[in-house]
């Protein structure tokens, strides 16, 4: 694939799962081996990457993720997005708050014939646990 071709299947994982709410569309994106790499070094596969974007989405329902920057070189695409919403569901272990909130991160995708083989995920963490009250 192209890197345009790249860049438009990490741009319709952006708005097809993560805007629109439609998990199942994960199905068409990712590759059966698909691996997601938190912070941490934590590896979530297919399934339990499906059951952390469902979870995101029960604790901010009014989830808005939006491409600020993107580039692609070879099979890799990076991308630098902002989220916002409102804290309406239990989030890491923390009970609602309502509190609204905004966040910035950085994803790095890696395209193997046309599906979504790996993703690494670098997200400021410490902002979003203070606009959720936890630490001052």
């Amino acid at each position: 694939m192209t890197t345009t071709a790249n860049k438009a299947l990490v741009t319709r994982y952006y708005d097809e799962v993560l805007n629109q709410r439609n998990l199942a569309a994960l199905d068409d994106l990712l590759a059966p081996n698909f691996a997601s790499w938190l912070p941490d070094g934590t590896r979530l596969g297919r399934a339990e990457y499906r059951d952390a974007v469902a979870a995101s989405h029960q604790a901010f329902p009014d989830l808005v993720v939006e491409v600020l920057d993107q580039l692609a070189e070879g099979d890799k695409v990076a991308t630098r997005w902002r989220a916002s919403g409102t804290h309406r569901g239990p989030f890491a272990g923390i009970p609602a708050t309502g509190r609204p909130v905004m966040i910035t991160a950085m994803h790095l995708h890696w395209v193997v014939d046309g599906k979504l083989t790996e993703h690494w995920e670098e997200i400021d963490l410490l902002r979003l646990m203070r606009q959720l009250g936890v630490l001052g």
